[in-house]
């Protein structure tokens, strides 16, 4: 079997490397898959995955009309490297943008071939509750694309429960939605502890310290600054410490108010490859996942979290949903609400206090790591794909 793998944001050695450990299974499944990625240069891994690239630039940095034009490049040019594949016989789409999704339907009208759509966030759901569109036309023109996909896809993966449930309430079939989350790659994790931390200056400040780590994107939507009021609120205690790694439109403003405040207690680290997060990651304590105050945030499936778990830590949220009830459910981690800053700190300040409470939390994140183990989640979706049937189930007329 050929698969057309369509990922604007495609990443091989990154934060987001979903796509390049799924179409490795699929492989090892026996399918030919053809990756077309928006970033970085054509080539051919060394497991056999053929990516070509539509070199389209884009970064968290951008202004909304630059991120425009990025999504419209890939747009069109992924239509005509699609059209040029031959011998294709199923389409697996993922977003975001939106628009790949109409990537993967008109590919699959114009070559008469069933194509998956993976969800990762529910647009326009998603830019639309945060306010980031808000002319009454263009939400009315999304919302009818977003349903045309839906309906034209043969079949619907999302990334939680809440995502079904949003597509369930749009009157999509249940039977068409199947749930399969980010993973948690432990065998990534202890090829990663194999090597040693080369940062002496890293090595020194995490030394003797509980450090809490956020690794991946510092943008409006992740809600960063919160860490800063933490950081303030827990200057008094030495031993904890808070980390970010990564990149996002809100990192200036994070170090210059880490600068303006005198903060010894917070240290942002620029992106690094996966292994060299894993790294870091790993010799911390605990992981946090934040996001601004907003509902629907609260469905994400973020990479991290599955990271904090393959590493053993104990995770603190700062919202609710599926994530905070699987985390307190198993004990390995807690989630609070936006505005409770304190409760927060006095979680974090608990369990690096205490060591067999940490110890217990460690242990309920390494067992619930593998409900999310990588092999599982791959196999879910490979049972969809290759169950998926041979023309779409519904067409746009």
């Amino acid at each position: 079997m050929k698969l057309l793998y369509i990922h604007q944001h495609y990443e091989e050695n990154k934060g987001a490397t979903r796509s390049y450990e799924l179409s490795k299974r699929f492989i090892e499944n026996g399918a030919k898959v053809v990756m077309i990625s928006g970033q970085g240069d054509s080539h051919v891994t060394k497991g056999g995955l053929v990516v070509k690239s539509t070199h389209t630039t884009y970064h968290q940095k951008m202004k909304k009309m630059r991120r425009i034009l990025a999504f419209i490049h890939f747009f069109l040019w992924s239509i005509i490297l699609g059209m040029r594949e031959k011998n294709i016989d199923k389409i697996y789409a993922t977003s975001t943008p939106l628009t790949v999704g109409l990537v993967g339907l008109i590919l699959s009208k114009c070559k008469r071939k069933p194509f998956i759509f993976e969800v990762r966030d529910v647009w326009p759901d998603v830019p639309v509750k945060l306010g980031f569109i808000q002319n009454r036309g263009m939400i009315r023109l999304l919302k009818w694309l977003e349903m045309r996909i839906y309906k034209s896809a043969a079949h619907i993966v999302v990334l939680s429960e809440g995502m079904k449930q949003n597509l369930l309430q749009k009157n999509i079939s249940a039977s068409k939605v199947t749930i399969a989350e980010n993973f948690a790659n432990q065998k990534l994790v202890q090829e990663s502890n194999e090597k040693e931390l080369e940062d002496v200056l890293l090595k020194n400040w995490m030394k003797d310290k509980f450090v809490v780590v956020h690794p991946g994107t510092m943008g409006l939507v992740n809600g960063v600054d919160y860490l800063i009021a933490c950081a303030e609120e827990l200057q008094y205690n030495d031993s904890i410490h808070f980390l970010l790694i990564g990149e996002g439109s809100e990192k200036q403003k994070m170090q210059a108010q880490i600068k303006e405040k005198q903060l010894t207690n917070i240290r942002i680290l620029d992106a690094k490859s996966k292994q060299e997060t894993l790294q870091v990651v790993s010799r911390c304590q605990m992981g946090t996942m934040l996001v601004k105050n907003e509902r629907i945030l609260w469905d994400n499936s973020a990479n991290k979290f599955f990271d904090f778990l393959a590493c053993g830590l104990p995770v603190v949220l700062n919202y609710q949903g599926w994530q905070k009830q699987a985390l307190e459910e198993c004990g390995a981690g807690k989630g609070f609400s936006h505005e409770e800053v304190d409760a927060y700190c006095t979680y974090v300040v608990s369990l690096a206090a205490d060591q067999r409470s940490w110890e217990q939390a460690h242990q309920a994140s390494k067992k619930l790591a593998e409900k999310y183990d990588i092999d599982r989640i791959a196999n879910r979706i490979w049972r969809v794909i290759m169950n998926t049937r041979s023309v779409p189930v519904e067409t746009l007329d």
